[in-house]
């Protein structure tokens, strides 16, 4: 069987870019059988895998996303003898008698559409009812989604299935302290401070969080850091002096992905109090390096937090403070959620997930 891969993703930041590369780099460890097409819209992705002989590796530039998919993925498909197309992201090619498979990242612009502007709602609400009617199967990344997809879209059940995500292999916590202090200097951390990692999005309800952390942070000496690109624009958008945060809230801008591991085992609690979420990766990150970890109630992350997170409903910024000062203050219940944690973490492989989608294009390859 002759596997292509569709990665305009691959190199994106976020979830999506996380699920690409690992995905591939994993179906790659275990699959010697089946030969693969990776098909690039980056040039300089050329070469990662040019080792493997089950492997051909393949650049197809566009400006725009649509053409490249609509256009120059079905051209590719015949070129390459390609039996089957894979999307690590929605959209499949529909001019094309290949099988197409795509991976599903959530069902937000039908459920939270107030958190995107009004063209990708419509653009979206009305494309995806195609993709999904036109792709021979669905991958989805969390229970949610699945029955997202199926209620929203009618999507048959039998078309689509629940295929988690996982924390990367490099996600563990950290011990060295000579290194640890090498990272606290380099993104200017305070000695102890509560974390989270996110993109510059109202859906990650940072405003409530600023709210929680002004109840607590007279009574705890711990600071806030939010890392990620572009988020001290969150400064912007809430009075941190009005709160008295100004000198308590840190901005270390985007963190290398070698150097997170460090940040989480640096933490003393990790909060992830988004409005929505359909998988939430920081989250199992954050439990691998035994940070624990307070999440909010929305979408699925209680699906993936299990019993090892505290759970706080999202627009309750009094609960989230106690929550907060409950865990800085108690080494008993943070020795508790660090080893839950720790535990729920290695429920989630990228090696089982690589098994399960093997699976599924082997299926759908036969049918």
């Amino acid at each position: 069987m002759r596997i292509g891969i569709m990665l305009r993703a691959y190199d994106r930041p976020g979830g999506i870019g996380i699920y690409s590369r690992n995905i591939v780099k994993h179906l790659l460890q275990i699959d010697r059988n089946n030969h693969y097409v990776l098909i690039y819209n980056d040039k300089g992705h050329i070469g990662t895998y040019g080792h493997l002989t089950n492997v051909d590796e393949v650049c197809i530039p566009a400006a725009n996303p649509l053409i490249w998919d609509q256009w120059s993925i079905p051209r590719a498909v015949k070129k390459w003898g390609i039996d089957l197309i894979f999307h690590t992201k929605f959209t499949v090619p529909l001019a094309t008698k290949a099988k197409t498979v795509m991976a599903l990242h959530g069902a937000s612009w039908f459920v939270h559409p107030e958190i995107y502007g009004k063209l990708d709602v419509f653009y979206v609400r009305r494309s995806m009812r195609f993709y999904c009617s036109k792709a021979d199967f669905l991958i989805s990344n969390s229970d949610l989604t699945t029955r997202d997809h199926i209620q929203i879209l009618n999507v048959p059940p039998d078309k689509i299935k629940t295929v988690y995500f996982a924390a990367g292999d490099e996600f563990r916590p950290i011990s060295d302290v000579g290194y640890l202090e090498q990272i606290r200097k380099k993104y200017r951390l305070p000695k102890r401070f509560i974390l989270t990692v996110s993109s510059y999005d109202p859906n990650k309800n940072i405003g409530t969080l600023f709210q929680a952390f002004s109840r607590c942070f007279a009574n705890i000496d711990v600071h806030l850091v939010i890392a990620g690109q572009d988020c001290a624009k969150f400064s912007q958008d809430f009075d941190l002096e009005s709160l008295g945060l100004q000198d308590l809230v840190h901005f270390p801008g985007w963190v290398d992905q070698k150097d997170l591991a460090a940040l989480y085992s640096l933490a003393d609690v990790y909060v992830f109090p988004s409005i929505y979420e359909t998988f939430g990766i920081p989250i199992l990150e954050a439990m691998a390096c035994g940070c624990p970890v307070i999440a909010s109630t929305a979408g699925a992350l209680p699906e993936l937090a299990g019993d090892a997170a505290l759970l706080v409903d999202p627009h309750d910024s009094e609960a989230l403070a106690n929550n907060i000062r409950q865990v800085i203050t108690s080494d008993k219940l943070a020795r508790r959620y660090r080893a839950a944690g720790l535990d729920r973490a290695r429920e989630f492989t990228w090696l089982e997930t690589a098994k399960q989608t093997l699976q599924i294009f082997q299926d759908t390859c036969a049918k």
